[in-house]
């Protein structure tokens, strides 16, 4: 693409940005003048409210007065902050308003009190009213003075120390900072007002670059120019996505002063809160994948309206998906995996947790990565929109049931074969993880962990990819590579696998030492399969071994790796499969190997033209991994072997076994080098057009 081009168009959208007074208003007026506006009015006038209810008595009516008089003497105290007035028809005072509070003393009931007797002193109140709650409080603090001095009068009448009445003194301390306090506060509406203004900032400028150009013939115009339609999105998009991410970070800066300055003002029972500005930082961090999704779902809906009234119609729902945000953040759940790859729930989530001081890097990593694959799946999408040619079409109805049928061509032998686009592979990735973390934690409790490790590898993992593959009749050799390797290529595979397997283990124990790994999780994993191993020590790791080489694989080096390595090189397609691949596991310090491992299985696959290699060897590797576990397990036992890795010292690895495996890996890599790729991937066939 050539930067100049896309400089020329950015500017032309930008200009066209500034006159429009409805995307300055959003961008600009309303964090920095509505927000501190309104809140010195509020402030102003809930401040003088208040102070003109606090110094202001209170009118109240006590019926049968002889009932109870010391309490009547307590309640005509100067200092009780309450005025006993006479009225004839006190209900109906207090229905109007002249009256703030109704107090009936039943008969004789300061004489039962003494005498230990039942008394009920009932109280009527209006709380439709401000006042009340103010009155409320008077009135109780009153009678709760009135009750201890009935206690104290029935001590002395029975000869009683009024000692006994001491209190206990009660001190709360609260362990939480003044920065803790206000990411509480703020940690209920931040995320909504992020997403929320975030994608208010991107309609207007993604309607003005999209429907507005349509409808005023000037769209099709610029796809005419020498500038390519990858240009031009990259360019529009890139306003639309900066005037979100700009919309959105004013907001919060102007909503988190408003409100730290709000409380600072009055007193509050939570104590002192101060701005954490790097948490404000990380937080800001945390949103912008998620205001990426929401900016491009804008400009996507800008893309497939065919006008300006049917764009908005299109955007009102849109716009209340950020609402599920302030849902979550109301409910607080417990962070799961589940929620973490949930799109919207994970932002809202992990914001809490910045805010709050509470988060750790690895719920950050995976939330952040997952929400990057959401907003690089609506990208893919709407530059498929884009470079569409029914783009300019005025009868082109995309989003109508005519619009959503297949358009594919057919050809003699059935529907045209097609191979898998950027999208259609960061949706896969996305299904899948939701999936598999919403459904395979259920599947254990209920059938067993053999059983259910079966059923997630093979239904929540290879058969997505495989439904999606003929679904979209999509060409499954290419897809997945489904040719016969070369015997070396098997060979190497198989090497490879097993003369990795200790060099792995060498780089997690120098890993450790660098950047320790809790052992919480793997100590649960251990406590559910040594028993297992002991009973069936050869069984349970060749069957981990072939699930995971051949349904693992087939989601990540076939459609996930081939879908985007139709949009970008070889090596940047392997190298994402590989970070979704190790970010798929949920084991943050071990993404460093399981990465390297699965830029090596991609590369087998671009080399030698088949996914079977790949399959042997991860299969290898996993197998030799559980095998040396299921050796020492028969050794020492499983108690014992348990009990070791509780105290986190592993064994040194034998220098031989080194040995061992690098001349493996040497004999491999010279394996390969023999092997040549097929003729297709060398010169691939012209990609039919996505349809």
């Amino acid at each position: 693409m050539r930067p100049r081009i896309i400089k020329i168009v950015f500017l032309k959208e930008l200009r066209e940005m500034l006159r429009d007074r409805r995307s300055l208003a959003i961008m600009f007026g309303i964090p920095l003048v509505l927000y501190p506006l309104l809140t010195v009015i509020i402030g102003t006038v809930g401040f003088s409210k208040k102070e003109q209810l606090t110094k202001r008595e209170a009118k109240i009516a006590v019926v049968n007065v002889d009932g109870a008089p010391q309490l009547v003497t307590m309640l005509r105290e100067k200092e009780s902050g309450v005025t006993v007035v006479t009225s004839e028809d006190p209900k109906h005072e207090l229905a109007k308003g002249t009256l703030d509070a109704i107090v009936v003393i039943p008969d004789n009931a300061e004489r039962d009190a003494l005498a230990a007797g039942d008394v009920d002193i009932v109280t009527q109140l209006d709380r439709s009213r401000t006042s009340t709650l103010f009155v409320e409080s008077r009135l109780t603090r009153i009678l709760s003075a009135y009750e201890r001095w009935i206690i104290e009068q029935r001590l002395r009448n029975k000869g009683e120390s009024t000692e006994l009445l001491k209190p206990l003194k009660k001190t709360t301390l609260d362990i939480a900072t003044a920065y803790q306090r206000f990411g509480k506060l703020m940690g209920m509406s931040l995320p909504v007002l992020l997403l929320m203004t975030g994608m208010l900032g991107a309609l207007f400028p993604a309607l003005n670059a999209t429907t507005t150009e349509r409808e005023l013939g000037t769209l099709e115009t610029l796809l005419v120019t020498p500038a390519g339609r990858m240009e031009l999105l990259v360019a529009k998009g890139a306003l639309v996505l900066l005037s979100a991410l700009l919309t959105a970070g004013l907001n919060m800066l102007s909503m988190a002063l408003v409100i730290w300055r709000s409380l600072s003002l009055m007193e509050s029972q939570m104590g002192q809160v101060q701005i954490d500005l790097p948490a404000l930082a990380l937080t800001y961090l945390a949103a912008v994948p998620t205001l990426i999704t929401f900016a491009t779902l804008v400009l996507i809906v800008g893309l497939v309206a065919r006008n300006f009234r049917e764009a908005n119609s299109l955007a009102t729902p849109v716009m209340m998906i950020p609402l599920a945000s302030m849902l979550v953040a109301i409910a607080e759940p417990e962070m799961t995996p589940g929620l973490l790859v949930t799109p919207v729930a994970n932002t809202t989530l992990i914001i809490r947790e910045v805010l709050t001081g509470r988060i750790t890097a690895g719920p950050f990593v995976l939330a952040f990565i997952s929400s990057t694959v959401y907003a690089g799946l609506l990208l893919s999408l709407a530059a498929r929109v884009f470079t569409n040619e029914q783009l300019v079409n005025p009868s082109w109805e995309p989003v109508s049931m005519r619009g959503l049928r297949r358009a594919g061509q057919r050809t003699r032998g059935g529907p045209r074969r097609r191979l898998p686009a950027v999208d259609a592979a960061l949706a896969l990735f996305s299904l899948t993880l939701l999936l598999y973390f919403y459904i395979a934690p259920s599947l254990e409790p209920r059938v067993g962990l053999i059983p259910a490790l079966i059923l997630q590898q093979v239904c929540l993992l290879a058969g997505p990819a495989l439904l999606l593959a003929w679904f979209a009749h999509y060409d499954w050799i290419e897809t997945f590579s489904l040719r016969k390797p070369a015997m070396a290529a098997i060979a190497a595979g198989l090497l490879l696998g097993i003369g990795l397997a200790p060099w792995m283990q060498l780089a997690a124990m120098l890993q450790q030492k660098i950047w320790p790994r809790g052992m919480e999780s793997q100590l649960e994993l251990l406590k559910k399969i040594l028993p297992i191993l002991e009973q069936h020590p050869i069984l349970l790791p060749a069957l981990i071994g072939v699930l995971a080489g051949v349904c693992e694989e087939l989601l990540f080096r076939g459609p996930i790796q081939k879908g985007l390595m139709r949009r970008m090189g070889m090596w940047p397609a392997i190298v994402i499969a590989a970070v979704l691949f190790a970010a798929a596991h949920l084991d943050l310090p071990g993404m460093p190997i399981r990465t390297f491992l699965g830029v090596v299985l991609g590369w087998i696959v671009v080399r030698t033209g088949s996914i079977f290699p790949a399959m042997l060897m991860h299969a290898a590797y996993d197998i030799t991994q559980l095998g040396y576990i299921s050796y020492e397990v028969q050794k020492q036992g499983a108690q014992k072997l348990l009990a070791e890795a509780t105290t986190q010292a592993a064994e040194p690895i034998n220098v031989w076994v080194l040995i061992g495996g690098a001349a493996l890996i040497v004999i491999a890599m010279m394996l390969l080098r023999r092997t040549h790729r097929a003729q297709s991937l060398e010169n691939p066939p012209a990609q039919p057009a996505l349809s």
